[in-house]
């Protein structure tokens, strides 16, 4: 099973290399940086909305630490910082589900 599944994480990462440089224009709208910087990996379900986060990782603070930091999966956002982060994390809070 692990062996299948390093070619397909190898193919994920790969998709999102070079994200990391990416920088947002000076006042660029959440929904400007998120199509620039997000879509090609999230794309909205069948209801519309983009991601189900539980009432823990609903908020901006929670939101704008993902970005900046990543995960095993998702690149870093190092260069999205202060207004524009901020914009973005509204911007993908009010595309997502919230779950209990």
């Amino acid at each position: 099973m692990k062996l299948i599944l390093l070619p397909i994480l190898g193919l994920a990462l790969a998709g999102c290399a070079g994200k990391e440089e990416y920088k947002p224009a000076p006042g660029a709208s959440g929904e400007d940086i998120f199509k620039a910087a997000c879509v090609e990996c999230h794309e909205p379900g069948e209801n519309g909305k983009v991601f189900e986060l539980t009432k823990e990782k609903a908020t901006v603070a929670a939101i704008s630490e993902k970005i900046g930091k990543g995960s095993l999966t998702m690149p870093s956002f190092p260069n999205i910082s202060g207004d524009e982060l901020k914009s973005l994390s509204e911007y993908v809070l009010s595309i997502s589900n919230k779950v209990e």
